[in-house]
């Protein structure tokens, strides 16, 4: 039971910068957010689409009136078709503005992935050396003609080799997902940035690694809010 949760404290994990607010600044006046489009993290297409989705989502739960600046100009056209006749679409083309601009950059964008990795172990060899000590009985006789018996030692060196191996296995690494954002709350009207946080979030599920790390990184704007 302890292993299983040392290896979810290793596999679900997250870290967060204190946020930068403009203490200036009276948050209650934010009721409409524009969020503009997030570029996609390089090496992962259609990353910013997928965080984008995420932040509307977590800013409408926390009661903010959102405009998203990547289907505007598609709602613009569909409008202006619905006007022509072509399409019988009913839109409202009053399309909502805002003071306040949200942005968000993906610093990082990493799905799960299992490597396997060879392991070569070399098995060096050895070398063995036996001594093999004999005593051999030796007759003679006197001039009296009796027999002398003596002992003559005889040794004898064995030297055995054996030949080294390699042996090859495998072992499995596993490489969570990783997300991290850093994201920006702008005054559109003088560029002043009204405050900025940044978050990542590690699991072994891409989608929970992303709805975590956007949580977590709007959590404390969800404060100044209320």
């Amino acid at each position: 039971m302890k292993r299983i949760f040392t290896i979810l404290f290793i596999f679900l994990y997250s870290c967060a910068e204190k946020p930068v607010v403009n203490p200036d600044f009276d948050f209650s006046q934010v009721k409409t957010i524009v969020i503009y489009p997030t570029p996609d993290y390089r090496s992962f297409a259609g990353s910013g689409s997928i965080i984008n989705k995420s932040i509307v989502y977590h800013l409408m739960k926390m009661g903010v009136n959102v405009v998203e600046r990547e289907t505007t100009p598609v709602l613009i056209k569909e409008a202006a078709l619905t006007q022509t006749g072509i399409t019988s679409n009913t839109i409202d083309i009053n399309l909502t503005s805002s003071d306040f601009v949200f942005l968000c950059t993906v610093t990082e964008f990493k799905d799960y992935k299992v490597i396997i990795i060879p392991v070569i172990t070399d098995h060096k060899g050895s070398t063995v050396t036996t001594v093999e000590t004999v005593d051999e009985p030796i007759v003679s006789t006197d001039k009296d003609g009796k027999e002398i018996v003596y002992y003559e030692t005889t040794t004898t060196e064995i030297i055995t080799i054996e030949k080294g191996s390699l042996t090859e296995t495998e072992r499995i690494k596993y490489v969570p997902s990783r997300v991290g954002v850093t994201a920006q709350l702008l005054n559109a009207g003088n560029g002043d940035v009204l405050w900025t946080n940044t978050y990542w979030y590690t699991s072994l599920s891409l989608s929970n690694a992303v709805n975590e790390c956007v949580y977590g990184v709007l959590k404390p704007l969800k404060k100044l809010l209320k």
